[in-house]
């Protein structure tokens, strides 16, 4: 579904460079829940910027289901976003004048679907994410996790090929995290939805299938080697 070859991604900072990733070569299989672990700095959310296609690689190639999507124009990767990905953020990035229904409907009305059609999708995923009680009210009346899973549910309402999360959990308390990847988990098993997704806690590692580990910008190999052997 995804193969990386590659890839690399240097920042300008004045006259400095600055390589946040190094030439990393990886694939994805369609179905996975794939966690991106390493420390603070070492290129975890660059990886999934590039994967995501919200940020464009100095050099390298991405495919994604056989596109060459590193190839795409602005206007082509702008479309092929809005018809193919979903994305999770850590400060869950709702529109507070919204209501969580026209939250949860925004990608849908992009893609020009009739507005009662977008509403229909919006509920359908907002009972799947146990909100459906709270289609009308405004985001300041949810908690942090309830946020969250509204945002996760607006990523999910035009059935995307593949979720990007980005430290979802990152604002959330022990309880309403566990609770956030309990409903990853579910959409990956039940619906067989692809998620990729960025975390620094150790015990997140636990929900997902299997973990790439990057370390100054490159595959951390030895980590994912010496976990490979410890899961089996």
């Amino acid at each position: 579904m995804i193969e990386v070859t590659d890839l690399k991604k240097i920042y300008l900072l004045g006259e400095v460079e600055v390589a946040a990733l190094r030439g990393v070569s990886l694939s994805i299989h369609k179905g996975e829940f794939v966690g991106i672990m390493g420390p603070s700095g070492s290129g975890k959310s660059t990886l999934l910027h590039q994967l995501g296609l919200l940020d464009t690689p100095s050099s390298g190639k991405i495919l994604i289901s056989g596109t060459d999507v590193s190839r795409l124009d602005d206007e082509a990767r702008t479309r092929f976003r809005l018809l193919h990905l979903g994305y999770v953020f850590q400060d869950y990035a709702l529109v507070s004048e919204l209501t969580v229904k026209e939250n949860v409907a925004i990608p849908a009305i992009m893609q020009g679907r009739p507005l009662d059609e977008c509403y229909m999708a919006a509920t359908a995923v907002l009972e799947k994410v146990s909100l459906l009680k709270r289609l009308d009210h405004l985001v300041y009346e949810l908690s942090g996790g309830e946020q969250q899973r509204v945002s996760i549910a607006r990523a999910l309402v035009n059935r995307p090929a593949i979720v990007f999360a980005d430290e979802p959990c990152a604002n959330l308390d022990t309880e309403n995290s566990r609770t956030v990847l309990e409903l990853f988990r579910a959409v990956n098993r039940d619906l067989g939805q692809t998620v990729v997704m960025v975390s620094h806690e150790p015990w997140h590692m636990e929900y997902f299938d299997r973990i790439i580990f990057i370390r100054d910008g490159l595959l951390d190999t030895e980590r994912m080697e010496r976990e490979g052997k410890q899961s089996r």
